[in-house]
C-alpha cells in the first residue's frame, strides 16, 4: 500500500496512510491508490517568466526570498481556498513592507545626492 503505481515506496503517501484506519487503507482500489500517490507527491515548480530566488544570511540563520510571477494557472476554487490559508496582514508582512518601502525611499534620496556630488567634482 505504501507504493506508487510503478511499485516504488512513496514516503509522502506512507506518512499520510499511517494516520488512516487500516480498514480504510485496505478499502482503496488501485485507481484510488494511484490518485492518492499523485496527490501526495510534491509538484515541481514550473518555469515562470519572472523567477527570482535569493537566500540571505541573517545572524546564524539563512532566510529565503522568492518572487515568482507569470500567468495564473490555478483554478478559481483553489485560489479562494489558498487565500484563506495564507493571511496577508501579519506583523512580519507589515514589517517587511515597511522595510522595503524604507529601502526604496532611501535609494530614491541617496542615489540622486551621490550623483549630484559626482557631477560637481
Amino acid at each position: 500500500m505504501n507504493e506508487d503505481p510503478s511499485g516504488r515506496e512513496s514516503s509522502p503517501l506512507a506518512a499520510m496512510l499511517v494516520n488512516l484506519p487500516p480498514e480504510v487503507v485496505e478499502s482503496f482500489t488501485p485507481e484510488q491508490r494511484a490518485a492518492l500517490w499523485r496527490a501526495s507527491t510534491p509538484m515541481n515548480w514550473r518555469r515562470f517568466p519572472i523567477d527570482f530566488r535569493l537566500s540571505l544570511p541573517f545572524g546564524r540563520r539563512r532566510y529565503f526570498l522568492t518572487l515568482v510571477a507569470g500567468p495564473e494557472r490555478r483554478a478559481p476554487e483553489r485560489r479562494r481556498r489558498e487565500w484563506g490559508l495564507h493571511p496577508r496582514i501579519t506583523r512580519l508582512n507589515i514589517l517587511f513592507l515597511l522595510c522595503l518601502f524604507g529601502a526604496i525611499v532611501l535609494v530614491d534620496r541617496v542615489v540622486p545626492l551621490l550623483l549630484s556630488h559626482l557631477i560637481t567634482l
